[in-house]
């Protein structure tokens, strides 16, 4: 019985395996692909991919800092601390940086490709 059901398990286990290696996806090309067989350019290409999702993670990060200190600027007139103008002012310099950022991070991904 146990050498009947151990035959069971495995050609089921098997059969799972040659099905699953059947229809595997291919990687994606990069945004600046390149030519067939060039390796170091394709390397090239993933490398500049990264570096620009890299760039959104840092003007994502300070979208958030800037947030954050909006909210906790609110907060500061909800208890007396800070008037409205306060908040227009570091809306506006938050703005401003935002716009620094993604400048510095355009001015980068044309220097690096």
């Amino acid at each position: 019985m146990k050498k009947i059901i151990s035959a069971l398990t495995t050609g089921i286990v098997m059969a799972a395996a040659t099905s699953a290696n059947a229809a595997l996806p291919t990687t994606a090309a990069p945004t600046n692909a390149a030519a067939d067989g060039d390796y170091i350019g394709l390397l090239q290409g993933y490398a500049f991919d990264i570096g620009i999702l890299l760039g959104l993670a840092i003007a994502t990060i300070a979208f958030i800092v800037v947030s954050s200190n909006m909210i906790g600027v609110y907060k500061e007139i909800g208890a007396g601390k800070k008037t409205w103008s306060d908040m227009g002012m570091h809306g506006g310099m938050g703005v401003l940086l935002l716009v620094f950022v993604v400048f510095l991070l355009t001015e980068a991904a044309a220097i690096i490709f």
